[in-house]
């Protein structure tokens, strides 16, 4: 492991060994379920990523999943709760995978995803989401991913602009590379068929917000985030799950014709795996209902 990774691993736990100020397991992903907190905001952006990818393996046939990159475990989870498979979860953090052993019970491994330490199709589905931005070696991980999958690796990548990550490259666990959707153009020259999705239209972000309503603060625009605070038990009222479901569904059409900020590539290594029609209905309220009680680290020092 060289010493990027090491540093990177090193920010990583200290980031999944955070509680906040009620003792409870702030988590990367909203694993406490619509409005309930103790989680990074950006719930629509979370819950459009997830949805989409619960989608779109509803088109696939599998018996085993591997989620590289799993934090600490929520895609996992909601995967074996979907489709009864079994699911390993990895990640870099040592301390991530020991979440998801605690919350969701499942089997995990702490890795480097440029080395992966699994055989060649080991997993029917590969699933990595949210980490080749951060990863220095980018095709030498993307043919590790290829290589211990045996049907389909499904890949999702945010879409930025070469300045964006520049001006932020040098921050911890920083992106390292801006994408578009011909990165992955050249495993189409080797064969294999690449089905891709935009997701998370940016117009309808201020929506998220708005339908969000959890307490915000920023030291810019304070003023405007003080109204916005005060006024949440009249967005609540106005704005709930139904409206959240609404802006998936929305997200979808409108991010298919123009602005995009996230984008799914399915690399297909089998390509009899894939049903154009989906195997299995899921539903944006299977997302937003998927939920566990408040975690509270064990042996925390």
């Amino acid at each position: 492991m060289n010493h990027y990774t090491q540093k990177t691993r090193e920010w990583l736990d200290d980031r999944f060994r955070q509680t906040d100020s009620c003792g409870v397991y702030f988590a990367h992903q909203p694993i406490y379920g619509f409005r309930m907190g103790h989680s990074e905001k950006s719930l629509l952006h979370r819950y459009i990523i997830t949805y989409q990818i619960m989608e779109l393996l509803s088109h696939l046939r599998f018996e085993n999943l591997v989620d590289i990159g799993g934090a600490e475990g929520y895609k996992g989870a909601l995967v074996r709760h979907l489709f009864d498979a079994e699911v390993k979860s990895c990640d870099l953090s040592q301390e991530a995978c020991k979440r998801a052993d605690e919350i969701y019970s499942l089997d995990t491994q702490a890795i480097d995803v440029q080395d992966l330490p699994f055989e060649s199709d080991s997993f029917d589905i590969v699933l990595c989401s949210e980490v080749l931005e951060h990863v220095p070696e980018f095709e030498t991980t993307v043919e590790q991913l290829m290589r211990i999958c045996k049907k389909a690796v499904v890949i999702t990548l945010p879409h930025e602009s070469i300045k964006h990550v520049e001006k932020h490259s040098t921050q911890p666990h920083a992106h390292l590379r801006a994408f578009n959707l011909n990165s992955l153009d050249y495993l189409e020259s080797r064969g294999f068929k690449i089905i891709r999705r935009r997701m998370n239209n940016q117009l309808l972000k201020p929506l998220g917000v708005l339908t969000e309503a959890m307490p915000r603060s920023h030291k810019r625009f304070m003023p405007l985030w003080n109204l916005y605070n005060s006024s949440l038990p009249l967005l609540r009222a106005l704005f709930g799950k139904r409206t959240m479901g609404f802006l998936i569904y929305l997200d979808a059409l409108v991010s298919s014709v123009m602005f995009y900020n996230t984008m799914m590539f399915v690399i297909l290594k089998d390509k009899n795996a894939y049903s154009t029609r989906p195997l299995k209905q899921i539903k944006r309220s299977h997302i937003m209902n998927f939920a566990v009680p408040f975690h509270y680290i064990r042996n925390q020092s």
